[in-house]
């Protein structure tokens, strides 16, 4: 399943718009969808828009006007070679499923309602009106024949340590709780035991000796625990460790140590991405290979707690650990922006009334750095503090006027000097900046 478009009518902050989601054309690789803009531009509401139509609005009614009843919110999406699209209108969700005959519609759909007409999607993209309309309460309670989820995670969240029982089965999660931004608190619980159902597992299967491609739970630590060394740039994995309690450990490097003593960063990363992997597990147990399930993965600001070195590994190392995901990611970080080479980048704008706009989505670019992030995609030009930036600006209106003639150069090298004072990249700057305001001097002269 993939979502395809939102669509936004008289819902504040934004204007009337439609955002579409273009595809990735790379194999094996998760598709990115990235979400930028400053402050208040609605990034979060949009993903909240998105966890809304997916089956929880908690997230999205705690930050959207008690008096909105007329607002509309529009969210396409696509599975198993059909189109769907969920309209939002206050506290209701409706989805218009296509389908070849109403008869097939009836039965497949027990939850068919006949109420008023509704907008489908045809296969052609054409759109009809039928008198037909499908209501559900989320998308969690559409029937499938094949897997997919949903879930939503911050970069606050940070996992703690949680005692363990030897292979103690896991109840499955609630779909609609997975798709909730607000951390519950039985997470941590979540995790170690899965975590430690996990390696116990895979020691048996190293134990009985069958051929690797038929080891489940080898298969899957091993990619999930390669993903977070790629990030961190040291060898990691878990550890059930037997004293004084049965527990779970973490081997980082050469230390071994239990969660609660691991750096904020990485405790947020496995806040949220091994407890996706928890969840899918949990959800699905039979299924040989949980991390390949088609999912829908939304992402505020991963990258809270993380040196830049860790957020430029961090969505490329999901993008192969989730091959099948679509992955949305609201970040203010050029690093994370910069990282991806293969995803889509959402910038949307905030104007002067307070009304936000989006730009039409531009294809993540292969050998971006994360200087080229900043300017074009972040649309900062300012490299240095303010009270540089502002000396700076002096510096250029000066030397205007002296090209002008309406200044001494004397004036503008004393300038130069004061700013070059303040770092060795600025001294050198300025000297350079002095030689060509002299190299336009001097040819002024020879040309009189």
């Amino acid at each position: 399943m993939r979502l395809e478009f939102i669509s936004f009518k008289a819902f504040p902050p934004f204007v009337d718009t439609t955002l579409t989601f273009p595809e990735s054309d790379e194999e094996s690789l998760a598709e990115v969808q990235v979400i930028t803009g400053q402050n208040g531009s609605g990034k979060t509401r949009l993903l909240c828009a998105l966890a809304a139509a997916c089956g929880n609005p908690k997230d999205l009614d705690a930050r959207h006007p008690a008096d909105s009843s007329e607002h509309q919110l529009l969210v396409g999406f696509s599975h198993e070679d059909k189109k769907a699209a969920f309209v939002r209108t206050w506290r209701q969700i409706f989805v218009f499923k296509q389908a070849a005959d109403r008869a097939k519609l009836v039965a497949s759909l027990p939850l068919l309602r006949a109420d008023t007409p509704g907008m489908i999607w045809t296969t052609d993209g054409r759109r009809e009106n039928i008198p037909i309309e499908l209501r559900f309460n989320s998308l969690s309670d559409w029937k499938s024949n094949s897997p997919f989820a949903v879930q939503a995670y911050r970069g606050t969240g940070r996992i703690a340590d949680h005692p363990i029982v030897a292979m103690k089965p896991i109840a499955s999660t609630d779909p609609k709780e997975d798709i909730s931004f607000e951390r519950p608190p039985h997470d941590d619980a979540l995790i170690c035991q899965s975590m430690a159902n996990l390696k116990l597992s895979a020691a048996m299967e190293y134990q009985s000796g069958e051929p690797r491609e038929q080891c489940r739970s080898i298969k899957i630590t091993e990619r999930f625990e390669s993903a977070i060394a790629t990030v961190t740039g040291r060898s990691f994995s878990f550890q059930v460790a037997r004293h004084p309690d049965l527990h779970l450990e973490v081997r980082w490097g050469a230390a071994s140590m239990s969660l609660g003593a691991l750096p904020d960063g990485l405790r947020s990363i496995i806040a949220w991405l091994v407890a996706c992997i928890a969840k899918l597990e949990s959800q699905f147990p039979s299924h040989p290979n949980p991390l390949d399930i088609p999912l829908v993965l939304l992402l505020d600001e991963p990258e809270s707690h993380l040196h830049p070195a860790w957020q430029r590994q961090l969505i490329p190392a999901a993008q192969q650990l989730f091959p099948n995901a679509q992955i949305f990611v609201v970040t203010h970080s050029p690093f994370v922006i910069s990282s991806i080479n293969s995803g889509w980048i959402h910038v949307l704008r905030l104007d002067e009334e307070g009304k936000v706009s989006a730009d039409e989505p531009v294809r993540c670019s292969k050998g971006d750095s994360f200087l080229d992030a900043v300017e074009d995609v972040l649309g900062l030009t300012q490299w240095y503090d303010p009270e540089t930036e502002s000396l700076l600006a002096e510096f250029r209106k000066l030397r205007s006027e002296v090209v002008h003639g309406d200044r001494s150069i004397d004036v503008l090298e004393q300038k130069a000097a004061l700013i070059g004072s303040r770092s060795e990249s600025l001294k050198g700057m300025m000297a350079r900046e002095v030689y060509q305001v002299r190299s336009i001097l001097s040819k002024d002269v020879v040309k009189q």
